[in-house]
């Protein structure tokens, strides 16, 4: 179909890209996995995610930074040996499709749809959907209809990588309760208070947190505001950056990931279906 006027095509590496620019924000988006690359509100003109500079934008793997979409599963939790599936699930490696758009008074709504759902791993009858509207905000719905005739279970997140000027002066707000650490052996441990990021963080807080808050040098800069999700991933390498081969070895000090997510095991029935949505605001 064809784009509404806010919205240009562009295409490299054999890529293609949604350009969305209204009066309230600009914003780039993949259709290679329905990846959100770039929101800037209008309001300040400063970029809310990060990408690697070393991202791959070709196709060839999954790309590093924006907010990837996984789905069925989070990381290697598939019920197989680690490796033996993707991490992530398969939807942030396929070409979607858009199959709608319209320019509202909120901002540029986006529909978007995966070619397939059903892979190795998870080979069951549903719709997935992306619907993303840019506007002042960034509001960004993963949509799972169960189409079948059996129950299934599965888990997905929107992996947001936000952009910090440096991690040494940043501060998440509003996140409590416990968390598994993945990085000791899924230990369960308190959330630290004030919560900074002082080293690799790897962290599944096992709470339905709601509201967080990116602060800068003490100043608030991000909301991220959650819905239908029943955890929050917290991840920094730290210095693991450098053995990561898309991600620049200093690239750590200038993002963090909170991600809105279930991870411990969504139940659809036949004819149910479930949003996990993530809101982001400027502040």
């Amino acid at each position: 179909m064809s784009p509404v006027n806010s919205i240009s095509l562009s295409e490299s590496n054999g890529l293609t890209f949604l350009e969305i620019d209204n009066n309230k924000a600009t914003a780039k988006v993949s259709l290679f996995g329905g990846h959100v690359l770039s929101f800037v509100p209008k309001l300040d003109g400063k970029e809310r995610l990060w990408v690697s500079p070393h991202a791959y934008l070709n196709g060839e793997r999954p790309i590093r930074g924006g907010v990837p979409v996984c789905w069925p599963w989070f990381s290697d939790d598939h019920g197989q040996e680690k490796g033996a599936l993707p991490a992530h699930g398969f939807l942030r490696t396929q070409v979607w499709k858009l199959v709608d758009s319209q320019d509202t008074e909120e901002g540029t709504s986006i529909t978007l749809r995966p070619s397939f759902t059903r892979a190795q791993g998870f080979e069951y009858d549903c719709n997935v959907t992306l619907q993303l509207i840019i506007g002042d905000t960034l509001t960004m719905s993963l949509i799972t209809e169960n189409t079948g005739t059996v129950p299934f279970k599965y888990n997905c997140a929107l992996h947001s990588y936000f952009h910090v000027d440096h991690i040494n002066h940043t501060e998440l707000q509003g996140i409590d309760g416990d968390y598994k650490d993945k990085l000791a052996d899924w230990q369960i441990k308190p959330s630290p208070t004030p919560y900074t990021i002082t080293g690799e963080t790897d962290r599944i807080h096992l709470s339905a947190v709601k509201n967080t808050t990116i602060e800068v040098e003490k100043s608030a800069f991000t909301d991220v505001k959650s819905e239908g999700n029943d955890s929050l991933v917290v991840w920094n390498p730290w210095l693991g950056a450098a053995s990561i081969s898309d991600m620049d070895p200093f690239g750590y000090k200038h993002m963090i990931c909170v991600e809105t997510s279930l991870t411990q095991g969504k139940t659809l029935e036949p004819g149910e279906s479930h949003a996990l949505t993530q809101v982001v605001v400027p502040r």
